[in-house]
This record gives structure tokens, sequence and C-alpha cells, in this order.
């Protein structure tokens, strides 16, 4: 059987963005770390830094993040529109590697990128391996991509790979759905455009809205956090077009900082 997979519902729009205002500012480094984020105004400000000590339980806790393993249960759309189920595995390792495998009775699946190369393959039951045979250029930023969104979601993290501007108002693209007042916008390269929406009373993100294919609005929700590795977790990232499932992940086990290295991301 063969399914569409959730990383096509990427970018469908292209549009230029402006360069890094001169008054915005990185939202803050410790020790070694490069943050990507560059927060425009002082909402977005207030509710970006409330996030991350609600994550972290501190404004510099984000400085100690490097690696996450994600492991649980996943499911997402055949060809047909039924939903395969599948074991999960995503690997992460900052600031430009990552790599999901999804295995199931379908074969496995493999999607992600380390550096400049791209990770993607899938393999089916009797182990045939079939490449991803899009543009490369195109498959390595829909992964970029991914991961944005992945680690915005999860940990308010944006690296200098894939930095992003950071505001409330006079956004310099076109947003998906409506603007909310517990809500920012993230904008960056190549048309990555999102809104991540924030609790008013946990100040934790609750979901990021982005643009899918056909201009199409594409929600992943973030719930069940808890705590690991001292930062609060997402153990349920569902996304959704409308009432469809795009991508359902359930993790069982989320480690923060575990031992990987550029070994662990190849095909």
């Amino acid at each position: 059987m063969t399914y569409s997979s959730p990383r096509r519902l990427a970018f469908a729009f292209a549009c230029a963005i402006a360069a890094v205002c001169p008054a915005a500012s990185p939202s803050g480094q410790e020790n070694n770390f490069q943050d990507g984020v560059f927060l425009r105004d002082a909402r977005a400000r207030d509710l970006f830094s409330s996030a991350r000590v609600a994550i972290f339980g501190g404004p510099g806790g984000i400085a100690r993040l490097r690696a996450m393993r994600l492991k649980g249960r996943s499911r997402f759309p055949a060809s047909d529109g039924t939903l395969l189920s599948a074991t999960v595995e995503i690997r992460v390792l900052l600031p430009d590697r990552y790599l999901r495998i999804d295995s199931g009775t379908f074969g496995r699946r493999m999607a992600g990128y380390a550096g400049n190369q791209t990770l993607d393959v899938i393999e089916t039951p009797d182990g045939k391996a079939v490449p991803n045979s899009g543009d490369t250029a195109t498959v390595l930023f829909t992964n970029r991509a991914e991961l944005a969104r992945l680690m915005l979601g999860v940990a308010t993290y944006a690296s200098q790979e894939m930095p992003l501007q950071l505001q409330t108002r006079e956004t310099p693209v076109a947003m998906p759905g409506p603007s909310e007042p517990l809500g920012i916008d993230a904008v960056g390269d190549s048309g990555f455009a999102a809104r991540i929406l924030f609790d008013g009373k946990s100040h934790l993100p609750v979901r990021l809205v982005f643009w899918g294919p056909d201009r199409r609005v594409v929600t992943t929700s973030y719930a069940d956090r808890r705590s690991t590795g001292g930062i609060k977790a997402p153990f349920s990232i569902v996304t959704t077009a409308g009432d469809r499932i795009v991508d359902e992940l359930l993790f069982d086990e989320i480690a923060v900082n575990p031992s990987l290295n550029k070994t662990d991301f190849s095909r």
C-alpha cells in the first residue's frame, strides 16, 4: 500500500520575507547557545519568555537542550485515506540533524536530514528500499521545516540554521487563520510561516497553525505535557487538516539530551 506522508503538507507557497529588523534582538544567549529566535515586539517577547520558563523552569534552561529521542506510536493516512498505524522513533541532534522512523505492516519509512544530506527512504515489507524521488532542495527544506515546527511547539526552540522572526503585529507575510491574543507569528526563510498559540494559564504552547498544500490550514496540537529530563514535553502531538488526521504521535518515552551522535543519522 502506498501512503501520503504528512511531510508533504509542509509549504505550498513561497514568499519573500523582510530581513531581520535592526531593532530585533535574539531572545537570549547563554554559554555557547546560539538562539535562532528574533523577537520583534514586546508582546511577543513576553509570551515567548513566559513559555520558555514554563517549559524549562527558568529563562536559561533552553541553553541546555542539545538532543531529544521520542518513542511511541504513530498514525498517518495511506493513499486511500485510511490510517496506517506504526511504531515511531524521532531522533533530534541540534541544530541540524533530524530523523523520524515509522515501522509497521507497510514496511519502514525514514524521513529527515543530516546537515545538507536528506535521509528519506521507504522500505517495503520485502526489504526493497525506495528513496524519495522529489527534488533534493525541496525535500531538504521540507525536513528542516518539519524539525523547526516540532522544536518550536515542543520546546520554543529555533536554530540559527532556520532563524525565526517572532511578532504579534505587522507580520510581513499572510498567516493561516485569524490572529489570536495569545498567538505569535513565526516567519522564516523560503516561505516558512506558522502561528504558535499559548495557554493563558500555563503559558505552554498548545497549538501550531501553518499552511498546507492548496493553502489549507493545518493545525498541530500539543497535549499531555509531562516533566521529563528537566522540561515539560508533550506526549501527544496531533496534526489535523479540518476534521482529518494528518499525523498522530503518542509517545511512551521522551529522552532529553540522550547519547546521540552523527552516526545515528543515516539511512
